[in-house]
């Protein structure tokens, strides 16, 4: 079963959306659902002083939606990837690390609006406060320091490389939020996104620190 953000401004159909691959690239995959909007609206800071809040529910005969707020372009929101150097897995304690450092620098370095850490690789949707290296910066260099002293390793626990890309309007906002909700859903790791310990959808799942 998988799971919808929405937006009650108008009915919106439903339409497959694709999955960003491990390396963050987009792919077709209908399996993955989420809310097509009509209205190309620019994605930047609400038109409001709320944060968008985003609502999920279950995908059955029908989707319920919800409204979310409309954006005026600012500095834009990206959806940003970074992986795990080698495919090393992470276990539990280390995916802590991972969620509580990213949770950390919110309104910090950035806004944070929603993101999952899996097994090796980590999915984020954020309005930056600073430039996108220095914030992959400090998570990497700090989340980094952290994992090699639990682990008792040394060496590099992140890829170099990191895939961005600017959220370009709401519907893409909406799409994406949808794919990270759904990422462990997708990967077989729980049935409902709620379940996930790792995942943080502002205004639904917000768990602060672990």
């Amino acid at each position: 079963m998988l799971y919808c953000i929405g937006s009650a401004v108008a009915d919106f159909p439903v339409e497959s959306v694709g999955e960003v691959e491990d390396g963050g690239q987009v792919s077709d995959n209908k399996n993955l659902v989420g809310p097509a909007s009509n209205n190309n609206l620019p994605v930047g800071q609400a038109s409001n002083s709320n944060r968008p809040v985003g609502q999920a529910s279950r995908l059955s005969d029908h989707t319920w939606m919800r409204h979310l707020p409309h954006y005026q372009l600012s500095s834009g929101y990206y959806f940003i990837t970074f992986t795990t150097y080698n495919r090393l897995t992470l276990p539990p304690l280390q995916k802590d690390c991972v969620f509580n450092a990213i949770r950390f620098f919110d309104t910090e370095k950035y806004d944070l609006h929603a993101f999952v850490v899996l097994d090796d690789h980590v999915h984020m949707v954020i309005n930056p406060l600073d430039t996108l290296s220095k914030i992959m910066h400090s998570i990497k260099s700090f989340t980094a320091h952290q994992i090699n002293k639990s682990l008792k390793r040394s060496g590099k626990v992140w890829q170099d490389e990191n895939y961005d890309r600017v959220i370009r309007d709401e519907k893409e906002y909406l799409e994406t939020l949808n794919y990270i909700a759904n990422n462990p859903i997708s990967k077989n790791m729980v049935k409902i996104p709620e379940e996930y310990k790792w995942l943080y959808i502002l205004g639904w799942i917000e768990t602060n620190k672990l």
